[in-house]
């Protein structure tokens, strides 16, 4: 799968976390049952335009140091080992993690699957924060 589609879905998933760390951790998680769908990946330089991109844009949309930015890393992580084995021509039967090993999905020919995750998780990402009714404080102040 495109790396930077892994980031969506790490920084849509990281909106059920409450901290930087859990949203990583299943940013993580989220690599594996995406990378067994039917996908196409990209040339490295256009891999890491789009992933810069898709970076930049959450962090403009929800913060750098956001649970968003962290979930996005770690969706995207897991291909630091498909970016080693391109370099260095290492097959994929050859490389540790079991869903660019063993249980990688086929390869197509379309990006139409990818980009509506990716726009799915975009809006999940951009779209507001909930808000909680009332403030605590104002309800005990009123209350005295």
């Amino acid at each position: 799968m495109i790396v930077a589609v892994h980031a969506l879905v790490g920084a849509a998933l990281s909106r059920l976390c409450r901290t930087r760390p859990q949203a990583f951790a299943l940013g993580f998680v989220s690599h594996c049952p995406c990378d067994m769908t039917p996908h196409r990946d990209l040339e490295i330089p256009q891999e890491a335009l789009l992933l810069s991109a898709t970076l930049a844009l959450l962090a403009a949309v929800r913060g750098p140091e956001s649970k968003e930015i962290a979930g996005a890393i770690g969706g995207a992580a897991p291909d630091i080992e498909n970016l080693v084995g391109r370099c260095f021509g290492i097959p994929d039967e050859k490389l540790i993690l079991p869903t660019h090993s063993t249980f990688h999905g086929r390869k197509t020919e379309g990006l139409g699957p990818q980009v509506a995750i990716a726009l799915a998780c975009l809006a999940v990402v951009c779209w507001p924060p909930r808000r909680v009714s009332g403030d605590c404080r104002s309800r005990r102040s009123r209350a005295t």
